[in-house]
């Protein structure tokens, strides 16, 4: 230690680390730590980043090409439903023509006819007029109903002069019978035909007050793209002049 002037103690330098030595502080490093940690923390983000969509775009490249795959295949169950997927389809069949109704469909089994059948009204009281020359046929057409000159249909009337009796024969398809009441229903028609059909060689004779129950023929029905029916033929007159009136009444049969 040395004195100046006045005696006073002048304090001197001792080294490195002695009183006169700047002090060197270690925390000023730690902000460039900071600093280097979050320059760190942003690439590995901005990595994570960039693969996530990296593996975004696979999934959906991957979503497009079975897209494109798919497209020609058939349409089969959701997954997860259990169901099996066919890959491969029947093809439906051809059409043969006009859509046909049961009643239009040929080769249909005729169905058995009871009590609790529902028969459908097709017409009431339809009035014909039944007139041909002596000993010729005019054909009634119970679909109609309306006469004609021509073949059969369903029923033929022959008219007779000289005091014999006109008369009517059902057509060799056509299930029919004579009744004693013009006030049956199908039911009831259908009942008398089941317990004494009539062949088309027994004459029926075209007086006032018969009646015939007659069932038309489903094949010939079918054949024709019309409907099965049971019919009721009642004769109301017979004038002076040979002519036969007659009223009919049909009901259209369920299949």
């Amino acid at each position: 230690m040395t004195s100046d002037q006045q005696g006073a103690p002048v304090p001197t330098s001792s080294g490195p680390g002695g009183p006169g030595a700047p002090r060197s502080s270690g925390g000023s490093r730690w902000p460039l730590v900071a600093a280097a940690a979050a320059a760190l923390a942003l690439v590995l983000g901005l990595l994570a980043t960039a693969l996530s969509l990296r593996a975004l775009d696979q999934a959906n490249d991957a979503r497009d090409i079975a897209r494109a795959a798919g497209a020609g295949r058939p349409e089969g169950p959701p997954a997860g439903t259990g169901e099996p997927t066919n890959e491969t389809t029947t093809p439906a069949p051809e059409p043969t023509g006009a859509e046909q109704t049961p009643e239009q469909t040929p080769g249909t089994p005729q169905p058995s006819l009871n009590q609790q059948t529902r028969y459908i009204d097709k017409y009431v009281d339809q009035r014909l007029n039944l007139r041909a020359a002596c000993d010729s046929s005019v054909d009634i057409d119970l679909d109609k109903p309306e006469v004609r000159v021509s073949d059969g249909e369903e029923v033929r009337f022959t008219a007779r002069c000289g005091g014999n009796s006109s008369y009517f024969n059902l057509t060799r398809s056509t299930d029919g019978t004579q009744v004693d009441s013009a006030s049956l229903g199908a039911a009831d028609c259908n009942d008398r035909i089941e317990k004494g059909a009539i062949g088309p060689d027994i004459n029926v004779p075209a007086r006032k007050g018969v009646a015939i129950c007659v069932r038309t023929s489903l094949p010939d029905a079918q054949e024709r793209g019309d409907t099965w029916k049971m019919a009721l033929l009642h004769v109301t007159d017979v004038n002076d002049d040979g002519t036969v009136v007659v009223t009919v009444r049909a009901w259209d049969i369920p299949l």
